[in-house]
């Protein structure tokens, strides 16, 4: 697997070289180069769904169809520069690897999760490993979600078991909220709790927002919230554009607060994003500008800009410039037809 990381992270480095420079590079050598890139792109992709099903097969002897088989793997690289820390590279892979002889009962996670994906934009090691266990029935223990694995807690890789709930509630008025509880335990960090609170609203037609806040507590993590409780408060605007097909943007307010020593604001951060898919529909480029008020450097506004490459590998590669962008699935795209 570490062999594939790297191998996946050269692809990506030759593809931000080849985004960045080959107008400077004669046609016939580009286009030689950019179907090598492909032909490397299929391979690899292969080569996931290949694994996924040799996993898959550990949980069974029988072997499961292609069209089954949804393994997909994200790979990239980042480079962020910030006005107090300087510029930083970070290469990371996210993938979930499809156990269709489980009947979807069983799902392998490669990265972060549902629960840490914003909190894992500050921290660049968060590669977690862990196994999905959901119930088989329509009961209230499907509604539960378990995991066990592998996570980074406290500058070191813990063992854990999470239950986590997820449930959103129907309302008369525009407002759609969804409630999410997650208890973790780990072998050294012990018990941690993890509490969200979403409100999506539509916007006219060309809107969608989202109010989120977590509350968050660490039994024994001196690396979070001083061993006291945290509160995280974000708002995002997602708005539609006119290629809403290839191009997605959003604006940002994070808060992070804690209680210890005492009430205070740890970081604020306002930021953009803008996504945009290559003509290669399995590599997209974000850049996001942004200024945050760390509470180490007395809150002083600090610039911060961000460039992120992607590469998807594995199931369906042409994938909806909106995935891992949104946290749902843009209203826009249900209704409407947009321009390409």
């Amino acid at each position: 697997m570490l062999d594939y990381y790297k191998r996946t992270l050269r692809l990506l480095t030759c593809c931000l070289a080849l985004f960045l420079f080959s107008p400077a590079i004669a046609d016939e050598k580009a286009d030689d180069a950019i179907d090598r890139v492909d032909k490397l792109h299929d391979e690899w992709s292969g080569w996931v769904l290949k694994t996924a099903d040799q996993v898959d097969g550990f949980f069974s002897n029988s072997q499961a169809s292609d069209a089954d088989q949804q393994t997909r793997l994200r790979a990239f690289l980042r480079v962020r520069y910030d006005g107090n820390e300087g510029t930083k590279l970070s290469p990371g892979i996210r993938a979930r690897i499809s156990l269709p002889n489980t009947e979807n009962r069983l799902k392998l996670i490669l990265g972060d999760d549902e629960d840490e994906g914003r909190l894992n934009d500050l921290d660049d090691n968060q590669q977690n490993i862990s196994l999905q266990v959901r119930g088989k029935r329509e009961t209230a223990l499907k509604q539960i979600q378990f995991d066990l694995g592998i996570r980074r807690r406290d500058s070191s890789y813990q063992p854990y078991v999470r239950a986590r709930h997820s449930k959103a509630f129907t309302t008369d008025g525009p407002w759609v909220p969804r409630l999410t509880n997650s208890f973790y335990y780990f072998t050294k960090s012990k018990f941690e709790y993890r509490g969200q609170a979403d409100f999506d609203r539509e916007i006219g037609q060309h809107l969608f927002f989202r109010p989120t806040t977590v509350v968050r507590w660490y039994e024994n993590n001196s690396s979070e919230c001083n061993d006291g409780w945290c509160l995280d408060q974000y708002f995002s605007l997602y708005e539609k554009l006119r290629r809403s097909k290839s191009e997605a943007i959003a604006y940002d307010l994070e808060i992070y607060l804690r209680d210890k020593p005492e009430f205070d604001v740890f970081d604020a951060v306002l930021k953009a994003r803008y996504r945009r898919m290559t003509k290669k529909k399995w590599l997209f480029w974000e850049v996001e500008p942004g200024v945050h008020f760390p509470s180490e450097y007395d809150h002083d506004a600090t610039f911060r800009f961000t460039v992120r490459l992607e590469g998807i590998f594995g199931y369906n590669t042409t994938v909806d410039i909106n995935e891992n962008f949104m946290p749902v699935k843009a209203p826009w795209d249900q209704n409407t037809q947009s321009v390409e």
